[in-house]
């Protein structure tokens, strides 16, 4: 070997050893660096060839590919749980202990309690007032509780925005220092600063959304969604809400792939991550416990007018207006039983008794005269109206039923009968169409069990249209179908034009109380939503969604909008606080009376009277008392966020244990540098002393010549 071999392979170690001595100095300098992947230093010995021979320095990044896919799935499992746990926990303390004073349930006793007060001392009116307020202050708590759970849908689509946004950024970043890395790679120059850096794109947007990441043959990377959507190689997708919309409350997750120009639906894509926890909470969970509270708010309602329309006030009113009922004029009436109207003047006198035989399908008043009618609504209409005569006036339009007196200082009393009470759908007859009600409600009915059959007609135009969604166990609509009603005038003829649009994913039934229902015939469904309905029956102002509750939306904001009907809250002297025994008796008898509290024990009793709760969200449908149902209700939500408590948890833990794996694998270890360190530093001084001997060898070598 020649002098000068000698000093290019003390050169070469020089600076191999100076360069592993920098990356050692990185390695230390980055001990506490989250994220922060240690670099390894190989030496590798140079061939003479072409007189050039040494050895030079191969530094690379650590990486364990296997554990770094593995913690980033934790990250995505994670990051998806604590969402879910987070906003069911906080959706649950909205709700709280029925047994605690705060919680929305504990508005409901109240009410009850002041109604068991008024019925000691009917008259009074100060009672009255506070009974009319608690009863306020209870639908006051519904409003302000469904807002709130409104409010946790509205943050998680915020929080989804805001997030993708972030992946957006990361996602550019990504592609960007891939080129970076890849010219790196084609020249020969060092990569592994942009590696690291892109590492820590890689982890946080794992926490983002799952993704599947394999290694570019150039360099770099490819991120893709976990069932192999691009996201990012050279260029990167775009992520936000789609730009179009059939009328979902919420627009829907969507990305535009690199080096395109079309949306693709993003949600349906997603196994894990933040975002994959915001819009499951946004479109499922959270909307699940809408669900459920909006049938527990229907039933505190139902309760109310139940007990309300079956007592009067004294005096009784000279007009009592019906709810929209959605039925039209046309609808079989479907009642059984027996009723009774009457005129009652205000001392409480009866003047007038019309006994309604609904099997019979006669009026008969107190003379004995007998009206007939047919077994429709109009006919009964007409019927009552001939009956009524010069003494009252009964109208049916818009869904809605009206009775008024004639004669002055007289007003309306309604019972059914006692012992073949009159019944549609379950329901007395004044419930019915809402003569009496206490609590209202705008925009859409509060019970959905309307009486109809299949051989009712319809009541919607040919060619009115509406739109469903097809959405999954997470919320995600993984379809939209158009439909648009058909020729058929009676139920069933709507319900084969439904069951043929809705082929291959739900199906009809109608019960015997008339309430109409989606039932989903595939797995891979969870409900069937409305997204936009464009119907209307007849004169009446309900949807086809409406009347029967189809969907997501108007069942689960049934907690919004009910109020203590005006006229009782202008007047509480029209609260219902007596009851007028009807049957069998003679005109000139005392029915009314203002120390007559049975109405107001009734109202009380409506706490505990078991009624129908129809299945809402994961809640199966059962007949207890309000006072069980919102236990039930509690107990599921706090059910729920405790079981993703826990989920939360365990993904963390198998996040940890693949974390702590995976940094003792990559990390730096200050001992092992400690020793490297030396090691390069006592290699660089041999290096130097060779340098020294071949030096003086040359001056030898020059002084001899």
């Amino acid at each position: 070997m020649s002098l000068t071999s000698i000093m290019q392979t003390g050169l070469s170690a020089l600076t191999a050893n100076q360069q592993a001595l920098k990356a050692t100095s990185t390695n230390v300098a980055n001990v506490n660096t989250a994220g922060y992947s240690r670099l390894d230093v190989q030496f590798v010995s140079r061939e003479a060839v072409g007189g050039v021979a040494g050895v030079q320095v191969d530094i690379k990044r650590v990486s364990n590919a296997y554990l770094a896919a593995a913690e980033m799935r934790g990250s995505s499992e994670v990051s998806s749980a604590q969402v879910l746990a987070d906003f069911m926990d906080r959706a649950q303390g909205l709700l709280g202990d029925p047994s605690q004073s705060g919680s929305v349930f504990s508005t409901l006793d109240p009410v009850f309690a002041a109604f068991g007060s008024l019925s000691v001392d009917p008259s009074s009116a100060l009672r009255r007032s506070e009974s009319l307020s608690d009863v306020q202050t209870l639908l006051s708590q519904l409003q302000s509780t469904s807002n709130e759970l409104s409010s946790l849908r509205d943050e998680a689509n915020s929080r989804a925005v805001g997030v993708m946004e972030e992946a957006n950024s990361l996602l550019s970043g990504i592609a960007s220092l891939n080129k970076t890395i890849q010219n790196a790679t084609i020249s020969g120059a060092a990569a592994a600063d942009a590696q690291t850096e892109q590492q820590g794109m890689l982890d946080r947007l794992a926490e983002i959304m799952d993704i599947r990441v394999q290694q570019r043959p150039l360099g770099g990377v490819e991120v893709r969604t976990s069932d192999g959507l691009i996201l990012a190689d050279l260029d990167s997708a775009t992520l936000g809400m789609s730009s179009t919309s059939n009328g979902e409350a919420y627009p829907t997750a969507v990305m535009i792939p690199p080096r395109s120009t079309s949306e693709v639906q993003l949600d349906t894509h997603l196994n894990g991550g933040e975002l994959k926890g915001l819009l499951k909470a946004r479109d499922s969970d959270i909307v699940d416990l809408q669900q459920q509270f909006g049938e527990y708010a229907a039933g505190v309602a139902n309760a109310l007018n139940t007990a309300h329309n079956a007592a009067s006030s004294v005096p009784p009113p000279a007009t009592m207006t019906g709810r929209d009922t959605g039925l039209l004029a046309t609808d079989r009436l479907n009642f059984t039983g027996a009723t009774n109207i009457a005129l009652v003047n205000n001392d409480g006198t009866l003047t007038h008794n019309y006994r309604v035989d609904f099997g019979a399908g006669t009026i008969t008043d107190e003379a004995g005269t007998v009206t007939n009618f047919a077994n429709s609504i109009g006919d009964f209409q007409t019927a009552l109206n001939t009956a009524l005569g010069a003494n009252g006036t009964a109208s049916f339009s818009g869904g809605s039923l009206k009775l008024t007196s004639s004669i002055a200082n007289t007003g309306l009393a309604i019972t059914d009968d006692p012992n073949t009470p009159a019944r549609r759908a379950g329901a007395g007859f004044s419930m019915t169409f809402g003569l009496n009600d206490l609590v209202t409600k705008g925009g859409g009915a509060l019970n959905y069990a309307t009486g109809l059959s299949n051989a009712d007609l319809n009541g919607f135009t040919a060619g009115q249209t509406m739109t469903f969604a097809v959405r999954n166990a997470d919320g995600a609509i993984t379809k939209t179908i158009n439909f648009t009603v058909g020729a058929g005038t009676t139920i069933a003829a709507l319900r084969a034009d439904l069951d043929t649009a809705l082929s291959g994913y739900a199906q009809t039934s109608l019960d015997a109380n008339g309430r109409l229902t989606l039932q989903a015939t595939n797995n891979s469904v969870a409900n069937i939503d409305v997204l936009q309905d464009n119907t209307s029956r007849g004169d009446t102002e309900m949807s086809l969604s409406a009347i029967f509750g189809l969907g997501q939306t108007l069942p689960g904001q049934r907690a919004s909008g009910q109020a203590i009907r005006s006229d009782i809250a202008a007047n509480p002297n029209l609260l219902g606080t007596a009851q007028a025994d009807l049957a069998g008796t003679a005109t000139g008898a005392i029915v009314l009376a203002s120390g007559d509290g049975r109405g107001a024990l009734a109202l009380e009793a409506a706490g505990s009277t078991p009624q129908t709760f129809y299945s809402a969200g994961s809640l199966t449908g059962q007949v207890t008392s309000l006072d069980d149902y919102a236990a039930r209700l509690a107990g599921s939500a706090g059910s729920r966020a405790t079981a993703l408590a826990n989920a939360a948890s365990a993904a963390q833990s198998v996040k940890d244990e693949v974390h702590d794996r995976r940094l003792s694998d990559e990390g730096v270890n200050l001992d092992e540098e400690l020793v490297n360190m030396t090691t390069y530093q006592q290699s660089y001084s041999a290096a130097s002393r060779l340098i020294q001997a071949a030096k003086d060898m040359f001056d030898i070598v020059l002084g001899m010549v």
